[in-house]
């Protein structure tokens, strides 16, 4: 956050606005202006974050946000809005919402986190507006040039486009980076068991190479979530050529039934919690996603979901662990009541205590687990 704010802070000192960032003095009038803002953002040809920045005249000075009579923004609400719109191939732009006290008044600031799906388009039509010039017409390709965003009735020009699409697909990028965009591709990837054939490639740039090697016995608390809790676990590589640019493990769960590459996972000594996560944006999750093809969530056999968080953003994991930490002593002490009464949870513990009892064990990622079920509802 304080990363952030001086990153406002320099942006208002400008006073003007730019390729990436916009002055608001107000929220907009209509949802289709609110849309076409975020999509110009998130197609920012400078190829990083973007802000609109709401309580600012625009020469950079600050009027403030705190006495709108329309509805402010949250991460939420914009998440949820997004969501709802028809974009093509289902890539939505990420979005944050923060809010800063400057010069004793109060800021908003929608932050729109770079990507790699641009360029962001509709692929149907959006606008209730009888004027058909108001409205986000389908397949039109918005974007920012200097301070000025694509007119809606509109679209960006070839070259600019053509730059768009460049980036989408990754061309001007360094092999790793590359590989970051290729695993979200996950159609495209030839067919593997992952228990004889144990090499995946991808089908248009087959220099790319997903490659696992033998299996191992292994253990892990979280193996004991599913109904067999022996696993094996074995080398897992991302291969360019014959360069190694990324190595991890893969999970064989359930004794070979649930696959999943390694999770991340945090222990925090000072609070008795431990958790196992994937952020999405990250090699390791877009692994998760190729495994998954594309639903990253961790089952077991029979479908219920594995104790383990699915993260937007690494900004996103810090949040809930904020949330995490700051539990009352109440709330924390129903949670684990209701864990420790579950029947299942009951059966779980005692298969692993079987095996002695860790200074952490399974009941400490069920509570973490649970702590990230409220805090979803709770933000979304």
């Amino acid at each position: 956050m304080a990363a952030l704010r001086c990153i406002i802070e320099e942006l208002l000192n400008r006073g003007y606005e730019g390729g990436y960032w916009d002055y608001k003095s107000d929220y907009p009038n209509t949802a289709e202006e609110k849309l076409h803002d975020i999509i110009c953002m998130a197609n920012n040809l400078e190829n990083r974050d973007a802000y609109l920045i709401y309580g600012v005249n625009n020469d950079g000075s600050i009027c403030g946000i705190e006495k709108t009579q329309k509805t402010r923004y949250t991460s939420a609400d914009i998440i949820k809005f997004l969501r709802t719109k028809p974009f093509a191939g289902g890539y939505i732009p990420q979005v944050e919402v923060h809010t800063f006290k400057i010069e004793e008044h109060e800021v908003d600031v929608l932050v729109i986190l770079k990507g790699t799906h641009t360029p962001y388009y509709l692929q149907e039509e959006f606008g209730k507006t009888n004027k058909i010039i108001d409205r986000v017409r389908a397949g039109a390709i918005y974007t920012r040039t200097a301070d000025m965003n694509t007119p809606r009735d509109k679209t960006a020009n070839i070259e600019h486009t053509e730059y768009l699409w460049r980036k989408h697909f990754g061309y001007d990028l360094q092999p790793a980076k590359r590989f970051e965009i290729l695993l979200d591709d996950y159609k495209n990837w030839s067919e593997a068991d992952w228990d004889v054939k144990r090499q995946q490639y991808h089908k248009d740039y087959p220099e790319y190479k997903v490659i696992v090697g033998d299996s191992n016995e292994g253990y892990n608390h979280i193996s004991y979530f599913y109904d067999d809790e022996r696993m094996l676990y074995a080398e897992l590589k991302l291969d360019y050529l014959t360069t190694t640019l990324y190595e991890t493990e893969l999970w064989y769960m359930d004794l070979g039934r649930c696959i999943i590459p390694k999770p991340e996972w945090k222990y925090l000594i000072e609070h008795r919690m431990v958790y196992y996560y994937f952020v999405k944006n990250t090699l390791n999750g877009r692994l998760l996603g190729l495994f998954t093809n594309g639903r990253f969530i961790c089952t077991n056999r029979s479908g219920q979901e594995m104790p383990i968080m699915i993260f937007e953003s690494e900004d996103e994991r810090e949040n809930f662990e904020k949330y995490l930490c700051g539990l009352d002593v109440s709330t924390k002490t129903e949670i684990r009541r209701k864990i420790k009464d579950s029947a299942i949870m009951e059966h779980i513990i005692a298969k692993s205590e079987s095996e002695g009892q860790p200074e952490i064990g399974v009941a400490d990622i069920a509570f973490s687990f649970a702590v990230y079920h409220r805090w979803k509802k709770e933000i979304l």
